[in-house]
């Protein structure tokens, strides 16, 4: 009897237990399920109602509530930066939960590591979203056809930013086939597009145009023209580089652009493409608006192209304009690069050669093994890192006061080089004109008179640029701005005080004078403070040190170390005052 009812107890226990773990959801939990895949800002804002109450769930439905909240995340493509929680997620589900859960938490779990740029365990997840989703039932393996796609599309990715591209494609492949499998035509063009930008790479033209126009018929046939337009942008630049058919690129631009505004690659390809037929206004326009919708690769690639358009129409002021931002823009991408270089070592991984191991003890021991390796290599880097670091930074303003020298000197050696042209052209001219006198033709006696006046008025041009820094600096020192501080500085001027109006006006006429002065400031020294900011324009101005404490209403030392401290910031090492002061009158 009491073994009886020992065993009632039991199944009673048990079965409020399991009861518990599968109690209906919170509305807003329901409400965020329901519209995740078509609103995830929405599930994100109903699940966000629950953050106050959602502690008082049982644990069950609160790991499925941060399971939601990244998920909407992920969707929103808001970057993850921290794998605690999800790790936490997947061990819950490890040990309770149904298996579609744990396989869809293994999935977020990847593209936390994505995101983390941890490619090896982001890879590793991946793996394990494969192989438990081929485990599950018939009804089960339906249910997660649609993440394994996904899979093999973030697998995909992975795979190619290591330069893995024959790996790449045929994961894509595979993620085409689970979406043909479900009869979901309509999510394969992004594959398709992927799968045509791996043979780009690798060089397969006929192969990638293929991929390209199926995308695209892809993208028509099932009605989703935003997808469409985007995959015909990309076919359009693809036609332009690669096959250098720049008609047919243009038609494809200008349609992509104009049912899909504001594509940034495609605004810069076109404006490429109006710059090779010296189309310069319809260049200029597609230029600018890439500049206004690109990233900053996009926006260094037109400004570079506007620089080659401003050197082809001799026009040498704006060209040294755009090839200094061109410049500014290189050196931060630069700095990315550096820094994606070394994440892409830290998340190396040899997937040709590394196999899964049906036994689960060699499992372990090869992600042991694997541990230890990384673990090296990441010792490695860090140490090289620091090694490449210190060198870089010490090279880095050298570079910098390099470059802004060259840019100076290019313009100059431009300007004086259009000139000298143009005297050999006049020279030349001057023949012709003689001997059209001798055959008393006066027609072209005039086209050549014509044609004379023109290069005399474009060396006058040029000069009259050359001369225009040394008006400017004149300007300058005439204005009321400039006496103003100088007449401030004395001191028997402590009654007068240096106000916001007159900085801003002082900084208004730097900029006429030296157009590039701040920008090239701050780009030797970007965490610029105010009081730095201050005394290097007052520096520009000739005004002494002693006088620039008293504007600033600071001490001498004050100044001084101020001057010192910036020097360090600028050259690495404390430097020498005045050497900072001849730089920054050099500017």
């Amino acid at each position: 009897m009491k073994a009886h009812l020992v065993f009632i107890l039991f199944i009673g226990v048990s079965l409020s237990l399991g009861c518990s773990r599968h109690r209906p959801y919170p509305l807003f939990m329901e409400q965020a399920q329901s519209c995740m895949e078509t609103a995830p800002d929405s599930a994100l804002h109903y699940l966000s109602l629950l953050k106050d109450s959602i502690r008082r769930e049982p644990e069950e439905t609160q790991m499925y509530y941060h399971l939601l909240t990244i998920k909407a995340k992920d969707k929103l493509y808001t970057r993850h930066t921290s794998d605690s929680l999800i790790n936490l997620i997947v061990k819950f589900y490890n040990k309770y939960g149904d298996k579609n859960k744990q396989i869809e938490a293994y999935y977020y779990q990847g593209s936390v590591y994505r995101d983390m740029n941890d490619a090896p365990s982001a890879l590793d997840t991946f793996h394990e979203v494969i192989s438990r989703s081929k485990e599950l039932s018939s009804a089960g393996k339906k249910q997660s056809a649609d993440l394994m796609a996904r899979t093999y599309n973030q697998m995909g990715t992975l795979f190619a930013y290591q330069g893995l591209y024959d790996e790449s494609l045929q994961a894509n492949r595979k993620s085409v086939n689970c979406y043909l499998a479900q009869g979901k035509k309509d999510k394969i063009s992004y594959a398709l597009r992927n799968i045509a930008r791996m043979y780009d790479a690798k060089h397969q033209n006929d192969s990638a145009l293929h991929y390209y126009q199926k995308a695209y018929r892809t993208a028509l046939s099932v009605r989703s023209p935003h997808k469409a337009y985007v995959i015909l942008g990309e076919l359009g630049s693809f036609y332009y580089y690669n096959l250098a058919k720049a008609d047919s690129a243009k038609q494809m631009l200008i349609t992509a652009l104009k049912h899909q505004p504001g594509m940034a690659n495609a605004l810069l390809v076109l404006g490429d493409v109006y710059r090779g037929e010296n189309r310069w206004d319809s260049a200029y326009y597609y230029l600018h608006q890439a500049i206004e919708y690109g990233d900053i690769y996009k926006q260094h690639s037109a400004y570079r192209h506007l620089s080659s358009i401003e050197i082809q129409k001799q026009n040498y002021l704006k060209a040294i304009t755009y090839l200094s931002q061109s410049q500014l823009l290189a050196d931060s991408i630069k700095e990315i690069t550096r820094t994606e270089a070394i994440a892409k070592i830290n998340s190396l991984y040899n997937y040709g050669h590394t196999q899964k191991e049906n036994n689960k003890f060699q499992q372990k021991n090869i992600r042991y093994i694997t541990m230890i390796w990384f673990l090296g290599s990441a010792v490695l880097v860090i140490i090289g890192g620091s090694i490449f670091y210190y060198i870089w930074e010490k090279q880095r303003v050298k570079e910098k006061i390099s470059r802004i020298n060259k840019l100076k000197k290019d313009l100059e050696t431009q300007s004086t080089a259009a000139i000298n042209k143009n005297n050999q052209k006049i020279k030349e001219l001057e023949i012709q004109l003689e001997e059209a006198k001798k055959r008393n033709d006066s027609l072209q006696q005039e086209i050549i008179q014509a044609q004379k006046a023109c290069l005399e008025t474009s060396n006058q041009q040029i000069i009259a640029t050359k001369n225009k820094q040394s008006l400017q600096e004149q300007s300058l020192r005439k204005s009321e701005i400039y006496h103003i501080f100088h007449e401030f500085g004395h001191e028997n001027s402590n009654t007068l005080k240096i106000t916001q109006e007159h900085w801003k006006a002082l900084y208004s006429e730097i900029d006429a004078a030296y157009p590039y002065f701040r920008k090239r400031l701050h780009e030797l020294c970007p965490k610029l403070s105010l009081l730095e900011l201050q005394i290097c324009c007052l520096i520009k101005i000739l005004i002494s040190p002693t006088t620039i404490s008293i504007l600033l209403n600071c001490s001498k030392p004050t100044v001084s170390n101020t001057r010192a401290r910036l020097s360090k910031k600028i050259y690495g090492k404390e430097g020498n005052t005045k050497k900072l002061d001849a730089l920054l009158l050099d500017l």
